[in-house]
């Protein structure tokens, strides 16, 4: 009975999918339900119900996947530790939110290809709750986020950069403020359901400024282009305003109150992640390192 086929196992009961884990495994659909089928003689079970297409697991099937995460789990803290080098080995799937991905993501798989040669990322973006929800449940094993408490609660989070939040208007815009824009332009609100969507709900309630007319976009260089165009004014990290409107927007600081977001490093609570989760982050570090980051 080997590791391998418990890897398997496991890849299928988080990804519901034969299909996803031979992708995620690199390996044939086939030799996947081979594998399946050889597990199932060793132990002597069924673990599959294949009356469906694809097969689901049992109740039985449940079970095993369970103690076998247990075993495979182990057996990754055991190589772990007994690597004599302190560079990041092993396969490791990170999501991206992607207003920070588009500054962080590219320059993380150069440096990391250059610095952690034995490890392979498999990487893919989404919102911020999005994220953590499949940190939570396995789908993912870390992911850089916007920090939100209602969605990184119950995981480690770990803050790797914290930007400041500015307002942006359009440049033939008199008003000195977010008070006054609100009065003179529609409020151009990136995505409500996001991290900095959130953010931003919170500190416009705290701040008790409201629009009567609010556009919902769900792309910050969208946002920055029609702000650009006179359309509206926004609150967005000053770093993609300045990406992306450079001296075609005007750039306000956030008053009377700053505003700031954390861009933090989210993973589990297990023996597992205390692991690697530090040389990730030492990686991270490094790489954001010569990313334009503002704010104290």
């Amino acid at each position: 009975m080997q590791i391998s086929a418990f890897e398997t196992l496991v890849a299928i009961a988080q990804q519901s999918s034969f299909t996803r884990t031979a992708e995620i495994r690199n390996m044939t659909l086939s030799a996947v339900s081979m594998q399946m089928k050889s597990l199932e003689d060793e132990l002597g079970a069924q673990l599959f119900d294949r009356r469906y297409r694809p097969p689901k697991l049992t109740p039985l099937g449940i079970r095993v996947a369970q103690d076998a995460k247990t075993i495979v789990d182990a057996f990754s803290v055991l190589k772990s530790r007994c690597v004599s080098t302190h560079e990041l080995t092993g396969s490791y799937r990170i999501g991206f939110v992607p207003s920070a991905g588009a500054r962080i993501l590219p320059r993380f798989l150069t440096s990391a290809a250059q610095m952690a040669p034995k490890a392979v990322f498999r990487t893919s973006t989404g919102l911020s709750e999005a994220l953590c929800e499949q940190v939570r449940n396995g789908q993912l094993d870390a992911a850089v986020v916007t920090e939100i408490s209602e969605a990184t609660n119950e995981l480690c989070c770990e803050t790797l950069i914290r930007e400041e939040m500015v307002v942006t208007a359009p440049l033939n815009s008199k008003a000195g403020g977010l008070a006054e824009l609100s009065q003179s332009f529609p409020f151009l609100h990136f995505i409500p359901s996001s991290g900095i969507g959130k953010l931003i709900a919170q500190y416009c309630d705290q701040m008790q400024l409201k629009s009567d007319d609010v556009i919902i976009l769900d792309s910050i260089e969208t946002i920055v282009n029609c702000v650009k165009h006179g359309i509206g004014y926004a609150l967005l990290p000053k770093a993609d305003v300045i990406r992306y409107g450079a001296d075609q927007v005007l750039v306000l600081p956030c008053e009377p109150r700053p505003l700031f977001r954390n861009i933090s490093l989210v993973t589990r609570e297990d023996a597992l992640a205390d692991v690697w989760r530090p040389k990730l982050k030492s990686l991270l570090e490094a790489d954001l390192a010569g990313v334009e980051t503002v704010g104290t």
